[in-house]
């Protein structure tokens, strides 16, 4: 067998194939004149191998055998079918190189040709998936550190940029936010919040981080190269320190409801309109603060919510027109039957009160004022009665005690006073009836009999005799106080036993201690009868109410247990805690003044007084006063403490505890003499 390389492989001594004729057209010449002459009969060309070709694309399929050409049957009618040969130099020429090939065992085009392209096409498609991972592989690596190619964090703009470039970007733009203050506002009010100081933080490192790292991602990997993003910084929180930082905050910021009120003054109601109060929710707005703190625009608005006040404004004005403005639309009459008195507008609006009561406004009256203004007006309305009590008589060793009985009175209740007031002040005639009634004293002639009166305490100091003008104080001082009695719960008033410091109220002028420097004035000597009333309320275990030691100390009192006084400035006052009067006995002999103090015993007194300590030497001192007195010096000051226990038969009361300092008596000099 050889090759041709026209045709390809043929059988060798094959009969020349017959060649068919044909038009331009490529059909069958004269294929309309069949019957006219005779036909070629043709067959198609035999397909020469792929491979003959070098652009030929390789078959698909194995080449299929050729059967041999059957043999040339006789016309049925007996008609010859003519066959011309055609000559080598026609068949050149010919177009179509028809051959007729005997079938073949092997195929046309040999396996091993077709292995060598399959292994090609494999090996081409290895090779692309090959370059494709490489390139995969590679973007993946290229693109670990590098941010999406737009990208913006709370609108820093950290486009394409790497790890720590993003960080110092952060760094830079963003974290001076982070650090600024915040208003946390309510209302009109607000607080300024320092993100740090409420536990609020920024994370750059997370923040960054996140956009990173190595991943095989395909949509991540695109997203580096060519994507687009607006993403938030990540935060920190310490919900420990936020809570406590917005607590503190909403004592600032909340508000408490203001009720309305009335308030009668110089018969006019003032009227204030009740306001709405403001309540921060502390959960809610700690978690407002979480969220926005970052991306607020300095000013973040606390969770409130508005506090209602007990009473609507609408209900305060109906309570004063309908109750407390016809109290004060003019006077009204009150009447006994036998006598009567006009309570002015003025006078009701002064006993007059307005309040909230269970959830509404509520008027009060205060009868016992109404009535004290009713019989100050006419004396006749009510009749006084008195509660049973003591009285001294005598003084020094002559004086005695005796029981002054109760006595009845007449009078108006203060409660069915102020009820009527009320109602009449809603009709026209304003006039308000009332009966006198018996009024019971509340202390019986029979309670003060069996009152176990004593010698509470006996106090003396001595007195310098030489002094004569200071002396009459003393005795007109004394005599003013003995004898006085104090009631349960009243109180001990020295201002008002001595009354006005006056030559017409028995006092002389004498020396005194003015600004720590010896002077004169009237009544010089009085704080002498001070210190005695003072150690009748502390030794009896009375309740010291007012009372000031002297600048410099008198030895004959005791230190730190003494009581200075001077007109308006500096009292001795203390209250009767028992539950008995008690009645104050004072005279002066001819070297001391004694006091004593009668009463119910009831406490056990216990006094002690510390050592002197914090000694001060004294100096010289120059005056200018026209009215300085020279003095000679000579006393240190110092300091003391002086302690009081009391005890009675159910209860001891705490320990109390005076500390004083005495200036020294320092040398006077008058340089206006």
């Amino acid at each position: 067998m050889s090759e041709n390389p026209t045709s390809g492989p043929v059988e060798e001594n094959a009969p020349e194939p017959p060649v068919g004729e044909t038009g331009d057209a490529g059909q069958p010449a004269g294929s309309d004149q069949a019957d006219a002459a005779p036909q070629r009969v043709e067959h198609p060309p035999i397909a020469a191998p792929a491979e003959t070709h070098p652009l030929a694309p390789l078959p698909a399929e194995p080449a299929q055998r050729v059967e041999p050409l059957a043999p040339v049957q006789e016309p049925v009618d007996g008609t010859r079918l003519d066959l011309d040969p055609v000559a080598p130099a026609e068949a050149a020429a010919a177009p179509v190189l028809e051959q007729v090939v005997e079938r073949q065992e092997e195929p046309l085009v040999a396996p091993k040709k077709k292995r060598r392209g399959a292994k090609v096409a494999a090996w081409t498609v290895l090779g692309a998936a090959v370059v494709a991972g490489g390139a995969y592989a590679g973007a993946a690596f290229l693109t670990q550190d590098k941010l999406p190619a737009h990208l913006s964090v709370d609108g820093v703009d950290l486009s394409g940029q790497s790890a720590e470039q993003a960080k110092t970007t952060l760094s830079e733009q963003l974290l001076p936010r982070a650090q600024k203050a915040l208003k946390l506002t309510a209302g009109e009010q607000s607080v300024a919040i320092k993100p740090a100081d409420a536990g609020l933080g920024l994370d750059l490192d997370a923040t960054v981080d996140r956009f990173t790292g190595l991943s095989w991602d395909p949509s991540v990997i695109l997203s580096r190269i060519v994507g687009s993003q607006d993403a938030e910084a990540v935060t920190t929180v310490d919900d420990k320190a936020l809570s406590a930082a917005v607590a503190k905050a909403a004592k600032s910021l909340s508000t408490a409801p203001v009720e309305g009120s009335i308030v009668v003054a110089q018969g006019k109601a003032d009227y204030n309109e009740p306001r709405d109060g403001l309540a921060i929710d502390t959960e809610a707005t700690a978690t407002s603060l979480k969220e926005q703190w970052l991306h607020a625009d300095g000013s973040i608005a606390a969770t409130s919510s508005t506090q209602a006040p007990a009473v609507a404004a609408a209900d305060w004005k109906s309570f004063l027109d309908a109750s407390v403005q016809p109290l004060l639309d003019g006077p009204i009459t009150v009447s006994n039957g036998s006598a009567e008195a006009q309570l002015p507008a003025a006078t009701i609006g002064a006993a007059t009160t307005v309040a909230v009561k269970d959830g509404k406004p509520a008027l009060t009256l205060d009868g016992e004022k109404l009535v004290a203004s009713v019989v100050e007006l006419n004396p006749k309305m009510a009749s006084e009665g008195r509660n049973a009590t003591v009285k001294m008589t005598g003084s020094g060793a002559s004086a005695a005690l005796s029981v002054v009985p109760a006595e009845e009175g007449k009078g108006i209740d203060a409660e069915t006073l102020a009820t009527a007031v009320q109602k009449a002040s809603t009709e026209s005639a304003r006039k308000a009836t009332v009966e006198l009634e018996i009024t019971q004293p509340t202390i019986s002639t029979k309670t003060a009999q069996s009152w176990k009166m004593e010698k509470v305490v006996e106090f003396a100091t001595p007195y310098p005799t030489y002094d004569t003008q200071r002396t009459k104080n003393l005795r007109n001082g004394a005599a003013k106080v003995n004898g006085t009695v104090v009631n349960p719960g009243e109180e001990f008033n020295l201002a008002d036993q001595f009354g006005p410091i006056t030559q017409a109220n028995g006092y002389v002028v004498s020396g005194v201690v003015e600004n720590g420097n010896s002077s004169e004035a009237l009544g010089g000597g009085i704080s002498q009868i001070s210190t005695m009333s003072y150690n009748a309320g502390f030794l009896s275990g009375m309740d010291i109410l007012e009372h000031r030691p002297h600048t410099r100390w008198f030895d004959r009192y005791p230190a730190g247990r003494e009581s200075t006084f001077w007109v308006g400035q500096i009292n001795m006052r203390w209250k009767n805690n028992t539950k008995a009067p008690v009645v104050v006995q004072m005279w002066v002999t001819d070297s001391q003044v004694k006091t004593v103090v009668w009463g119910v015993k009831t406490w056990d007194v216990k006094t002690t007084t510390s050592d002197h300590y914090n000694i001060t030497s004294p100096t010289t001192v120059h005056n200018t006063s026209s009215k300085c007195t020279p003095e000679a010096g000579g006393k240190s000051g110092f300091s003391v403490t002086v302690t009081r226990t009391r005890t009675s038969a159910d209860k001891t009361l705490p320990k109390e505890t005076w500390n004083w300092t005495y200036s020294p008596w320092n040398r006077i000099v008058c340089d206006n003499k």
